[in-house]
């Protein structure tokens, strides 16, 4: 019977690497600069079946040091010199409470003005935050949990940034 479990246990080691790797990733890193910004960087990796990434949860470290003193001022995408081109994608940044900093209408499934194939191929892309209620750009501040997600990118082990600049 231990024999057994122990092969159970070491199957499931094995196979449980090949699936993380095939996941898309996101890696963070953090930017401060001096008169009171912070630049959040998102390194992203698409799946190698489909393209995808997961939804993103900016750091709790990160939150930490955003949340009540910082507003999103801008979002920049690009990809990656050197790495395989992303199709153009959208972009959504979204609290908490499910709200696109970004424009969507239906809290991020249909992209809004901001976000739309924010993610381009070949060339550096830019926006401010928009305010769907308002159709107008807006600094939001930052009162909650934010989270990228990206749709429509497609093209498999595509390599992109996003990249989030907070202002007081």
């Amino acid at each position: 019977m231990k024999r057994f479990i122990l092969c159970l246990v070491l199957l499931a080691a094995l196979v449980f690497p090949a699936r993380v790797l095939a996941d898309g990733t996101v890696v963070e890193t953090t930017l401060h600069y001096t008169g009171g910004m912070v630049v959040v960087t998102l390194t992203c990796t698409g799946d190698a079946s489909d393209g995808s990434i997961p939804d993103t949860d900016l750091s709790d470290g990160i939150m930490e040091i955003l949340a009540g003193h910082y507003y999103l001022y801008q979002v920049a995408t690009w990809p990656v010199s050197g790495g395989t081109a992303p199709d153009a994608a959208d972009v959504f940044i979204l609290d908490a409470n499910g709200e696109d900093y970004l424009g969507s209408a239906d809290g991020g499934t249909t992209a809004g003005t901001a976000g739309a194939n924010l993610i381009h191929a070949t060339l550096k892309k830019t926006t401010m935050p928009y305010c769907y209620t308002t159709s107008s750009y807006f600094f939001f501040p930052v009162t909650s949990a934010l989270t990228l997600r990206v749709a429509n990118q497609g093209t498999v082990d595509a390599e992109y940034v996003v990249e989030l600049t907070f202002g007081r």
